[in-house]
């Protein structure tokens, strides 16, 4: 009897529990069912199922709304702000971009006039140190391409099989007009400098104070035998024993007696450039020497074959004679401006 009772009871409370599961789920899946139930007490109004259904998604909506915008409303106004921010500064930098822009507008405008001014003065200064060597019978282009293979250089050889080779080394006497202006300029910059280095070497000097010329450079009749010969220098009449000077920098080649030159001394001032001074009296540079500008290396006299004490002034060019009379008229120009 026990048992019976037990399990009696038992399935009463296992019922229960199933009853009040079923209505809570059918609470909770079916909320449907339930407004229908309950229109009729909700503020004594009788409303339709699909206009209860109405009214309660839009108080869904409004809620859920509602709590959105309280969680996020103070994100929304910070992003807000920094979005104001951020265009403000962008703004800001672009007036001062445009402010920028137009400083280097102006800088530009004044970088090419100033490059133009100099790219002109280089090419006024290029064109008087050319005219001036080619008055004294010489090529600057050859000068120059003389300049560069005498640079102390070496190394392995790699050819190079780009379109620019030696692009550093490339001198016109005018300037590509495809170049830009700068380019153009570093070209003139490289052929001053190297015209430049070249000039102490040219001999444009004359190698007395004071003289006159009893004998000009070329055809003459030959004043021992009266016969017709050519002359690879001029003669300079001074005073015995006058100082005879370096007419240019170099190292002295030759010194001593030699038929004809009598007591002569000879100075190579490279890049194929020598001088001769013939017929002196007296010979105070040995060979080997160095000498410089104006330096004296002898006395004028009349050792040789001669009819009286002068000097016989060469220069010679790859072992060819010059008009030493050229290159002095030359130089009198350069000393004039100094």
């Amino acid at each position: 009897m026990y048992n019976d009772f037990v399990s009696g009871n038992i399935k009463k409370l296992l019922l229960f529990f199933r009853n009040k599961v079923k209505s809570f789920f059918l609470w909770l899946l079916v909320p449907r069912e339930i407004i229908l139930r309950q229109r009729d007490k909700i503020y004594n109004l009788k409303l339709s199922t699909r206009t209860q259904g109405y009214v309660l998604s839009f108080l869904l909506i409004v809620s859920g709304w509602f709590i959105y915008s309280s969680l996020f409303f103070v994100k929304f106004e910070q992003l807000i702000t920094l979005k104001n921010q951020t265009i403000s500064e962008l703004n800001d930098n672009l007036l001062i971009a445009k402010e920028d822009q137009q400083k280097l507008g102006n800088l530009k405008e004044k970088y090419d006039t100033t490059l133009k001014a100099f790219l002109k003065n280089t090419e006024n200064s290029l064109e008087n140190l050319e005219e001036l060597i080619a008055s004294a019978g010489l090529n600057s282009d050859e000068l120059i391409r003389r300049s560069i293979r005498d640079v102390p250089a070496g190394g392995p050889f790699i050819p190079d099989i780009s379109e620019e080779k030696n692009s550093l080394f490339k001198f016109k006497t005018r300037p590509d007009l495809k170049k830009s202006n700068s380019n153009q300029v570093n070209n003139n910059i490289k052929r001053l400098e190297a015209l430049q280095n070249i000039m102490p070497s040219i001999p444009l000097a004359a190698p007395l104070d004071y003289y006159w010329v009893s004998s000009n450079f070329g055809k003459r009749k030959d004043p021992i035998n009266g016969k017709n010969a050519l002359h690879y220098g001029i003669d300079l009449v001074a005073q015995t024993s006058t100082k005879i000077m370096a007419t240019a920098s170099g190292i002295v080649t030759f010194s001593g007696n030699r038929s004809r030159y009598g007591k002569m001394v000879e100075v190579d001032h490279g890049y194929g450039m020598k001088t001769r001074y013939g017929h002196l009296h007296k010979i105070t540079k040995k060979k080997g020497e160095i000498v410089v500008f104006r330096e004296e290396i002898g006395k004028l006299g009349t050792s040789g074959r001669v009819t009286g004490p002068h000097l016989h002034y060469e220069v010679l060019y790859d072992y060819k004679a010059l008009n030493p009379a050229k290159l002095i008229n030359a130089g009198k120009n350069v000393f004039k401006k100094r």
